[in-house]
């Protein structure tokens, strides 16, 4: 069963390139390790003899992904992901009643009130998928990113006493520690706020916009990441999104522009106030052309390095690129594992962890199914863990 000590020893002597038992397997599917399959008994097709089978072994054999602590810390960043109202109170948002738009979708809206109008984002939900769609973005005029300044931006900070039992935790494990918080991406607040499409227009067109907006990420999001600085929270620090603006959906000018001058500006301030800290990136897509920029901003690791066609490098090259300077998570494509037979896993899994060698390196599939699992898929997680076993031994 999941041992937390055993796992951060290992997930940490992969970031130091230390030795350890094996590298460390993420898991395949939605369920994580740290969680009892037995014990929780989820409904639906997770009950499931199949499901339960393959989570019995990732609780058995897998490791938690960074930052995963279990001792929680109070909520300060918004529980709107993306900062759908770019960290704006909680308590001025405005929650409706779900309304039900089909047998099994519903419908969740969110209202901010301002004093130049309100703004709304609203997304739909299936029973029974792990994931949603938005259907009414917060911002779609140049009008609403004037709304949505005309609300004062305010931090109530927690108690100080509420953090204690995470420093205690830190203190506990000590260098092995993986704990910490995410942050989303400037970018990712963006695409969060605004069609993707208008965010790719306004870059071009509405540069003073995307600036105001960025600019108030930027006050706002370092404001809260200062305090949790203040509270001992850390190391790890997980940045997630910022695919939206590698290529080919942006060049290297825009990545100049909205990435090292914003998520670089937080992670330097974050290295600076902590050296222990860890800072992760989450980036789907062509990251090979990425990682020296990466490297540059002290990025720790990243995840997940995608072969092509969803990528652009192969995780050997990766491997050799960053030379141990940083740490990998991949390179098990989501097709794949719906796809491939389970000797094509073995292989693929195999190469993984031996191509370019087993430091520095986090065997991690690219995204988990958001729903049932087909039966080749199940057999290809099984697979994917028993092949990690065998040959991720160091």
């Amino acid at each position: 069963m999941f041992d937390l000590k055993t796992s951060c020893r290992r997930i940490m002597a992969a970031y130091r390139g230390e030795a350890a038992d094996r590298v460390p397997i993420a898991s395949p599917i939605s369920w994580q390790p740290y969680r009892r399959i037995d014990e929780e008994k989820p409904g639906g097709w997770r009950a499931e003899p199949d499901f339960i089978r393959v989570a019995r072994l990732v609780e058995e054999h897998c490791d938690p992904r960074p930052p995963y602590s279990p001792v929680p810390i109070p909520r300060v960043f918004s529980r709107l992901g993306y900062q759908r109202f770019c960290e704006v109170s909680d308590d001025l948002v405005v929650e409706l009643p779900v309304e039900k738009t089909g047998p099994i979708r519903s419908r969740h809206t969110y209202v901010l009130p301002t004093p130049k109008g309100d703004l709304t984002w609203a997304y739909e939900k299936d029973e029974g998928i792990e994931t949603s769609w938005d259907v009414k973005k917060t911002i779609e005029t140049s009008a609403d990113v004037e709304k949505l300044m005309s609300v004062p931006f305010s931090f109530e900070k927690p108690d100080s006493a509420l953090f204690e039992p995470f420093r205690a935790h830190r203190r506990e494990m000590r260098r092995d520690c993986i704990g910490g918080v995410g942050i989303n991406s400037m970018v990712a607040m963006l695409v969060g706020m605004m069609d993707y499409e208008l965010v790719l227009e306004w870059v071009l067109t509405e540069p003073a916009l995307i600036k105001v907006l960025a600019d108030a990420w930027l006050e706002r999001t370092w404001a809260k990441v200062d305090f949790l600085l203040s509270q001992g929270v850390g190391p790890f620090w997980h940045f997630n999104g910022v695919e939206r603006a590698a290529p080919p959906m942006m060049g290297p000018k825009q990545w100049e522009q909205l990435v090292v001058p914003y998520d670089g500006e937080i992670m330097r301030r974050i290295k600076e106030r902590d050296p222990e800290a860890v800072i992760h990136v989450h980036c789907h897509g062509r990251v090979g052309t990425l990682l020296p920029s990466w490297l540059e901003l002290g990025v720790d690791s990243t995840d997940p390095v995608e072969p092509p066609p969803q990528g652009d490098i192969e995780f050997a090259d990766a491997k050799r690129l960053v030379d141990g300077r940083m740490t990998l998570y991949g390179n098990i494509e989501f097709c794949w594992m719906d796809l491939a037979e389970p000797d094509e896993i073995e292989e693929a899994v195999r190469r993984a962890i031996e191509d370019g060698g087993k430091q520095h390196m986090f065997l991690y599939p690219s995204a988990p199914p958001h729903q049932q699992h087909t039966p080749r898929f199940t057999g290809n997680a099984i697979r994917y863990i028993e092949t990690a076993l065998k040959y991720g031994a160091l």
